[in-house]
């Protein structure tokens, strides 16, 4: 007989879930479609980013299930288990995410791909790699020398500690502490920490 409310109990937390993946899923519609249109015509991200910053001041449950079903129109790959909490932003529509991800308030995220299992604490910065910017000629400002965007691997099952900075690739299983600056690549089953970040142990 016990086992009979507690079934009760799960059912009804699926049909919730389902409910609001739904109902999520109708609301941010024509942001998506002005999304798109917007970026045919001006042939840049930056209408991607607009929404993006929208809709990470939603709060709560219900800003978390927005943001999964806009980014799962979005992107080329987003997992339908994600989560993505407040005051997080992402930058580029390339972004890939798979499942069970979990990515905490007040990050912001650059060109990468978020393999599934990765836990991203909060105040995290996901550079797009280490060239954003070319700053050689001493001559012309930097804002006029260019650069190129890296998509930078976030390796499956994963942590990326609070207020990290990752501009690296940071293989799978890999543990990067807290505050910890990521500027070389990270081979999998390692913990570093540090600025710039170095191995402390291997799992």
């Amino acid at each position: 007989m016990a086992g009979r409310p507690r079934q009760s109990r799960d059912t009804m937390t699926a049909v919730l879930k389902t409910l609001l993946t739904f109902t999520s899923g109708l609301l941010v519609l024509p942001l998506f479609v002005q999304t798109r249109v917007f970026a045919l015509l001006l042939k840049t991200d930056q209408p991607f980013q607009m929404a993006s910053h929208t809709l990470s001041l939603c709060p709560g449950v219900v800003g978390n299930y927005l943001r999964k079903a806009f980014y799962r129109l979005t992107l080329p790959r987003c997992g339908a288990d994600v989560s993505i909490e407040f005051g997080t932003i992402l930058h580029q529509s390339t972004i890939e995410i798979g499942r069970r991800v979990y990515i905490g308030s007040h990050c912001s995220i650059g060109e990468c791909v978020i393999e599934d299992d990765v836990l991203v604490g909060s105040n995290v910065d996901i550079i797009s790699g280490k060239h954003q910017h070319n700053f050689d000629d001493l001559e012309a400002p930097i804002r006029e020398q260019g650069g190129r965007l890296e998509k930078i691997v976030i390796g499956a099952d994963s942590w990326i500690g609070n207020s990290s900075v990752v501009m690296a690739n940071v293989g799978r299983k890999s543990v990067v502490a807290a505050g910890s600056v990521v500027a070389h690549e990270v081979e999998p089953y390692s913990v570093v920490g540090g600025n710039p970040a170095g191995v402390i142990r291997k799992r």
